[in-house]
């Protein structure tokens, strides 16, 4: 699951995402050591573009529920993924060192770069080895940076939460028997997952049902596009409860239609015109919203010998992520392909997409809509 960040009192000038690898982060045990992998990517805005000095990551050192890890410095690795070309940073190299009750890992450039959405730098930290205390570990991200041109560095800060769960806890392959069903039809959920936390799933507009008990779930009759979020929550431990979410999506086909007084003279056509989509630019996000239930369709491309290119798509409704929807291309080792890109979308939803590539990437979507209502752009 990926972790976005948490400002704090300073907005930072970057925009950041972590994810660990694994998604579920274990605690370790006498016999079983968990190791952890963490990606931060680091993104800039086209609007406000931004200079930066350095970018420090702080895990929170220790064997309470509130701490990461005991790895002492020198048994990390580090590994920078882009911002070798000058104008990226000229290359970055990074500096572990425990300071207190943190492990500091420092990301510094060659070049002073400026972040103005066009690219992307992923800071590797790995090998980190979890402590065998159940909790919730804070990781705080700090930056160097001034707006561009204006040479002012400050100091700004994010956080991230961290969950570490018990050892035996696991939960996945969230998966629907059908992605596209007729109006009305139903879809058998199913999952993995162990005993212990509480399993709620969530569909539709505030609709919820507790499935603690089971692992396969049959849904009610879908009359429009529907997206799952299957939550784990475990509070257990006494602290902050541990919160583990997965989502999923079905596409319903010729959704349910609601009409008052109707009268039709001529040609009726239920599947709207197509349209183009405004994508945003590589490293950059925008918010669009349905007018209509309806599919994205499209592709993805990195550039030949380039780093992956990824987009995320998180649909929100009714100020609720409702899923995500993830897509990567990676042509580093071979000729350019193309990955093919499909996200259904319900009407009245709010649409963020984030296309994490770089200059000469590829993002290409047109909206299939299943009514009158177009895909627009939106300012959030």
């Amino acid at each position: 699951m990926i972790r976005y960040a948490r400002s704090g009192e300073e907005e930072p000038l970057l925009t950041y995402t972590l994810r660990p690898v694994p998604s579920v982060v274990n605690v370790s045990t006498a016999d079983d050591v968990e190791d952890l992998r963490l990606e931060l990517t680091v993104t800039g805005r086209a609007e406000a573009a931004a200079e930066c000095e350095w970018v420090r990551i702080a895990l929170p050192y220790g064997a309470e529920p509130e701490h990461l890890t005991l790895t002492e410095p020198g048994d990390l690795w580090t590994d920078i993924e882009g911002g070798t070309d000058p104008e990226h940073g000229n290359g970055w190299s990074a500096k572990a060192e425990r300071v207190g009750g943190q492990v500091l890992v420092t990301f510094e450039p060659g070049r002073e770069p400026e972040f103005d959405g066009s690219f992307r730098v992923t800071f590797v930290v790995s090998y980190i080895v979890v402590n065998e205390a159940v909790g919730t570990a804070v990781l705080t991200v700090t930056e160097s940076t001034a707006p561009a041109g204006g040479r002012d560095y400050h100091e700004r800060h994010a956080t991230f939460r961290v969950d570490k769960w018990p050892a035996d806890f696991h939960v996945g392959n969230f998966r629907p028997d059908k992605v596209t069903v007729g109006n009305g039809e139903s879809v058998t959920l199913s999952w993995e997952r162990s005993r212990g936390p509480q399993y709620m799933l969530y569909w539709g507009e505030n609709e919820s049902e507790d499935v603690s008990q089971c692992s396969s779930w049959p849904s009610p009759k879908l009359e429009r596009t529907t997206g799952f979020m299957l939550v784990a929550t475990d509070d257990s431990s006494g602290g902050a409860p541990l919160v583990h979410a997965l989502t999923t999506a079905v596409t319903v086909e010729r959704p349910h239609l609601q009409v008052g007084n109707l009268e039709v003279n001529g040609t009726t056509r239920m599947q709207g015109t197509r349209q183009q989509v405004a994508t945003p630019g590589p490293g950059a996000s925008q918010y669009y919203r349905a007018g209509t239930d309806g599919t994205l369709v499209g592709y993805l491309q990195a550039a030949a010998g380039a780093a992956g290119s990824t987009l995320a798509a998180t649909v929100h409704r009714a100020g609720t992520n409702e899923y995500t929807m993830r897509f990567t291309s990676d042509n580093s080792s071979g000729p350019p392909t193309e990955t093919p890109v499909s996200i259904p979308v319900p009407e009245g939803s709010e649409v963020l997409l984030h296309f994490g590539g770089q200059t000469g990437d590829t993002l290409r979507l047109v909206w299939l809509p299943q009514g009158a209502g177009a895909f627009e752009v939106i300012d959030r």
